[in-house]
């Protein structure tokens, strides 16, 4: 997540881009402008549209949305036109159109162009710049995760993955997926290793996921951090039942401890017995196992996206620089 910055000189500003690499921040120019309130709200807004897409690129369905809606504004940013419209992002018809960062973004996205159209061509390019490096940055961030390897240099954008946002926080509370980061640093610590986030990022989709198709099912279902993390799902055997089955997916954390535990380990399946008081362990799974988890607790677990699905279509979705490659 990139934040955007001020530094005064005289009566000129200068916008600068500021994000985290593996051990230690970067920064670049972006552009220079003679009018504080215009570089205020420049640096404000794109530190907003940045920020609020590094969060939803790694959980959230509508992340794809965003990033369309950014390819967009580059375009209108190199071209011909005086007045940048508007970009408006739908989230019609997707599971996390009500998620904080993608609100944010597309609330953002309304006002962004009428201060981009107040700069010179050059500033314009300059910003496009910018905004095309950032989302290269995500799409990097993106391809690790498929494949599950570090960021490609030092100095890459894709080291700040899965964390906190710098500015604006986004991340650090509430519940899944909106305080997945936050979530995430509870769970395992704050010093996790890339490849060790995206296994944790894996654990805690899996299951916001569980949790979502359980209610849509019709039954009642937490994520739960204390004592265990864990998603709790009472489940109807039947749309029509009034009899349910008790759940509990687990997932092995330092919760509590010392954060040695790292976030690799499958999950384990519960089946709570209430009238023997037993418990029987049903299945260990990875968390990406799709048909595992129908299999172990019904084709209900389908209702919604999976995290192995919403992974695929984040990896699949372009910068505007591989679009225009």
């Amino acid at each position: 997540m990139t934040s955007y910055s001020l530094l005064a000189s005289g009566t000129r500003f200068t916008v600068l881009a500021t994000w985290a690499g593996v051990d230690n921040d970067y920064t670049v120019k972006v552009t220079t402008v003679d009018n504080g309130d215009l570089a205020r709200d420049l640096a404000v807004y794109l530190t907003h549209v940045s920020e609020g897409a590094w969060d939803a690129a790694p959980w959230l369905d509508t992340y794809p949305v965003i990033e369309a809606g950014i390819a967009e504004l580059i375009d209108h940013l190199r071209g011909p036109d005086a007045a940048i419209p508007r970009i408006n992002l739908s989230g019609d018809g997707y599971r996390h159109h009500d998620q904080w960062s993608f609100f944010d973004v597309a609330e953002t996205m309304l006002y962004l162009p009428d201060v981009l159209s107040r700069l010179t061509r050059a500033q314009r390019l300059t910003v496009a710049d910018e905004l095309e490096n950032d989302a290269a940055g995500r799409a990097e961030m993106l391809r690790t995760l498929h494949i599950r390897q570090d960021a490609a240099t030092d100095a890459s954008r894709a080291w700040q993955a899965l964390e906190v946002t710098r500015a604006l926080h986004n991340g650090q509370l509430g519940p899944l997926p909106e305080g997945a980061a936050g979530w995430m640093v509870r769970a395992w610590g704050s010093e996790l290793v890339l490849v060790d986030r995206w296994a944790a990022r894996d654990r805690l989709a899996r299951i916001e996921q569980l949790v979502a198709a359980c209610q849509k099912f019709g039954g009642r279902a937490t994520a739960e951090l204390d004592p265990d993390l864990c998603a709790h799902l009472v489940v109807p055997r039947s749309k029509s039942s009034t009899d349910n089955d008790v759940f509990y997916v687990m997932v092995p954390s330092g919760h509590g401890g010392s954060h040695d535990e790292r976030p690799t380990a499958p999950m384990t399946i519960k089946h709570v017995h209430r009238t023997h008081h037993t418990v029987d362990i049903v299945a260990v799974l990875e968390p990406n196992d799709d048909d595992g988890f129908a299999r172990a607790l019904g084709d209900w677990t389908r209702l919604v996206t999976s995290p192995s699905m919403l992974r695929s279509a984040a990896a699949s979705t372009s910068s505007p620089q591989e679009t225009s490659a």
